[in-house]
């Protein structure tokens, strides 16, 4: 297995299907579910987390789209 080829992960649960599409657009790829005593299903999900590049390229987008909607110049 090569570096590029290596993912960290991170996980998340649902409680409701309904849930899922939105999850889904997010890039979350659902990879078990289990039934609940009492009725009910639990969804297990997991997505890349992203490399230390792709994390401040996003942080850095978020710091100029909250700059221009404050009505700042960005930097």
């Amino acid at each position: 297995m090569s570096v590029s080829a290596f993912h960290r992960w991170e996980y998340a649960i649902a409680a409701k299907a309904e849930e899922l599409n939105a999850l889904g657009a997010e890039g979350w790829e659902l990879v078990g579910v289990t039934a609940q005593p009492g009725g009910g299903e639990r969804f297990y999900l997991k997505r890349p987390l992203p490399s230390l590049r792709e994390q401040i390229t996003l942080e850095q987008r978020k710091h100029a789209l909250d700059a221009a909607s404050e009505g700042g110049s960005g930097g």
